[in-house]
């Protein structure tokens, strides 16, 4: 992989586009940073390979750094795609970025060798991505982790998907893919009892990992409470069958659900699947913050059941920083993942969570941006992933000066937590060579 530093010269000064308002970085600071520019991350979590339309009329309504109009991302658009910024230009930008990203494709060879250099340019080692289906994704350097949340949609789910229409949605992609999970395992609809079912389960889970899959996602925070409570295999055998003749209502296929859910947890420990959580806050208008909450994971993450499987906190239990610090600190299975937050957090914002983090569970926080494909920046994926890249290394090299500066650690021990975090931690998670 060819080294490319990510960080411009001026270092931390201009994220954000707030060079004229910041000072110039301490010395700290800049050396802290340049050591680990050195260091490749692994990207804990991204959508990279799922591009979707640039829709300009979100704007107004998403957070002000994840519009395009970020300085960031207006500089990353010309430095990449040559793609001039202008509100007034809308889905143009969009167009014009996809035909130079053509280009340069073609001027590399092909798709492979582009996210050879897009992985180059981000300092980026492995992009973990997230997408129901391993296609685009090598194995290597782009590695597979698919929905495990499809897998809890085993009967029809109207009491579901009546919530709001982007449950309904999200259902109906997901019942989608599980009937085409089925057919691939030779069944026409779902098993006829919950044993069946659960052995369908754990013999997908192993073709996932066969496929390249290197842990599991559950993003059920947007449609339920992640509270999921321990219903016995009786009552959640009486459902499914009453699920096969009847519609559920929503307690009961809840109740089905969290059954489902935790014996996907104890199959995962026993086959080395992490299992990443949604525990943050997230797109859309129809999410719960009281259902996202991350201390709704307690029941589980507490649970010795569960000790032997490894769960990843993705976005960090954003807003609740120090609950998920703490659920991480005293429990060796528990991560955090340090997605999203560099697109709704500036600086200080970042820099303040990060030093909780740091503070409570050094050696399990994790590297990652959570760059998506659209729909808030032209050329959506790889230009969030650049700029975010850059943002969370910035305000990790401040953190940890930080923390020196502190007394927390000297600049030896600060270098080397910074290491484990873009890179070490994930590979003793995921067992990386």
């Amino acid at each position: 992989m060819r080294v490319r530093s990510i960080l411009p010269l001026a270092l931390v000064a201009t994220t954000f586009g707030l060079a004229a308002q910041t000072p110039a970085p301490r010395p700290l600071v800049q050396r802290i940073a340049a050591a680990l520019d050195a260091v490749p991350a692994i990207d804990n979590h991204t959508h990279l390979l799922e591009p979707s339309p640039f829709r300009p009329e979100l704007q107004a309504t998403a957070p002000v750094l994840l519009r395009s109009s970020n300085p960031i991302f207006v500089s990353v658009l010309k430095e990449r795609f040559g793609v001039t910024w202008a509100a007034s230009r809308g889905v143009d930008m969009d167009t014009e970025a996809l035909a130079a990203r053509k280009v340069l494709m073609e001027r590399l060879g092909g798709e492979a060798a582009y996210w050879k250099d897009h992985l180059a340019l981000t300092r980026t080692a492995v992009a973990l991505v997230n997408q129901e289906w391993p296609e685009g994704t090598n194995g290597t350097t782009l590695r597979w982790v698919p929905f495990a949340t499809t897998l809890l949609l085993p009967l029809p789910a109207e009491s579901l998907a009546s919530r709001d229409p982007m449950t309904r949605a999200d259902l109906g992609r997901s019942r989608d893919a599980l009937t085409k999970l089925l057919r691939q395992a030779g069944l026409s609809r779902e098993p006829a009892t919950l044993d069946a079912y659960l052995a369908f389960v754990d013999a997908q889970l192993d073709r996932w990992k066969t496929q390249g899959a290197v842990a599991v996602k559950l993003y059920d925070a947007y449609q339920r409470t992640l509270v999921f409570a321990d219903v016995p295999r009786a009552r959640a055998a009486a459902l499914y069958a009453k699920g096969r003749q009847t519609a559920l209502g929503r307690s009961d296929y809840l109740a089905l659900q969290d059954h489902l859910a935790r014996h996907i947890f104890l199959a995962c420990g026993k086959k080395g699947l992490p299992v990443h959580i949604h525990t943050s806050h997230g797109g859309g208008p129809f999410l719960r913050l009281q259902d996202a909450d991350v201390r709704n994971l307690e029941s589980v993450l507490c649970d010795p059941r569960y000790f032997g499987t490894h769960f990843v906190l993705i976005h960090g239990g954003a807003p609740q920083h120090e609950a998920a610090a703490y659920l991480s600190s005293n429990k060796s299975h528990v991560w955090i993942d340090l997605s999203a937050m560099p697109f709704l957090y500036a600086r200080t914002e970042l820099v303040r969570a990060l030093r909780i983090y740091l503070l409570f569970s050094p050696e399990r926080t994790l590297f990652s941006t959570d760059s998506p494909g659209g729909p808030l920046v032209p050329a959506g994926a790889e230009v969030m992933h650049i700029a975010l890249s850059r943002h969370l290394r910035e305000c990790l090299a401040e953190a940890l000066a930080g923390l020196v500066e502190d007394g927390v650690w000297d600049e030896s021990r600060a270098l080397d937590v910074g290491r484990n975090v873009l890179q070490g931690n994930a590979r003793r998670l995921y067992g990386f060579p």
